[in-house]
């Protein structure tokens, strides 16, 4: 999958399909709560914010972005997606969670992070 296909999502969106990811469901199916694929891809990136800071934070490829208020979203998940590799285990993962942090702004994810040297 290619970030291409989730600019245009809205953010529960993303999530929804993160968390149907993880949980191996697929979002046709009629679970008994419809809602628990978006809230767990949310809470799953949640959890994942420092491993992000960690791979995102520092890069070289985005030393002039951290610490900014804004800049070109698109770009920023395109950059995201190739920094982050294979971040969550596949193509499709990676490219959900570089939208979501695009849309999150790599300068507020990484306010007040202090790279180690």
């Amino acid at each position: 999958m290619s970030v291409d296909e989730y600019l245009n999502k809205t953010e529960d969106e993303l999530y929804a399909l993160l968390g149907a990811s993880l949980l191996g469901d697929t979002l046709g199916a009629a679970p008994s709560d419809p809602d628990r694929p978006r809230r767990f891809g949310q809470e799953w990136l949640n959890g994942q914010l420092d491993a992000l800071r960690s791979r995102i934070c520092g890069h070289e490829r985005l030393k002039g972005v951290v610490g900014a208020s804004s800049s070109d979203r698109v770009i920023d998940a395109y950059a995201l997606c190739d920094i982050l590799g294979n971040f969550g285990g596949d193509p499709t993962k990676t490219a959900l969670v570089a939208v979501l942090v695009a849309r999150i702004g790599v300068g507020a994810l990484c306010s007040g992070h202090t790279p180690l040297p």
